[in-house]
């Protein structure tokens, strides 16, 4: 699992990486608390995950000026 926090844009971003798929990678959107946004993925490499998501908020219109972090979640 993977946790996106932001505190603008979520509902795009949830639009956007909710059945994501990249390399391999999914993405199924989970929950929302407060600014953080959860999202369960295949990937083993939770940090590779972290980056795919990034990758994909910024080639947004968007997202290239947004400020958010992507972690993992253990």
């Amino acid at each position: 699992m993977i946790e996106i926090t932001m505190a603008m844009q979520q509902e795009n971003v949830i639009e956007l990486l909710d059945h994501y798929e990249e390399d391999g990678v999914t993405f199924d959107y989970k929950e929302k608390k407060g600014i953080k946004l959860y999202f369960e993925t295949n990937a083993e490499d939770l940090e590779k995950a972290c980056k795919i998501a990034k990758a994909a908020i910024k080639a947004q219109t968007w997202g290239s000026v947004l400020y958010f972090q992507a972690v993992p979640v253990k």
